[in-house]
């Protein structure tokens, strides 16, 4: 299976521990937009920690996972949670 690992640096400055999220935030949702057009019908992009992204076809046997997961997420933003 391929696999491709992107980085982002910054050199010369300092940043916030905000700061470094919102950025990192800001290039993995950038990453994943612009694979959309690159990926095969029916990929998904997954969050899967902190400012990680990951999007793909994923494997038969975890699309009941995924959907439990998001079904989960949904009812913690509709609670307040905010995810």
């Amino acid at each position: 299976m391929a696999r491709y690992e992107f980085r982002f640096v910054v050199t010369d400055t300092e940043l916030s521990e905000e700061d470094q999220q919102k950025v990192s935030q800001a290039v993995a949702e950038a990453g994943a937009l612009a694979l959309a057009s690159a990926t095969p019908f029916g990929a998904v992009t997954v969050p899967i920690g902190i400012n990680l992204l990951w999007r793909g076809l994923p494997p038969p046997e975890i699309y009941d996972a995924l959907r439990e997961a998001a079904a989960r997420k949904a009812v913690e933003e509709s609670a307040g949670g905010g995810g």
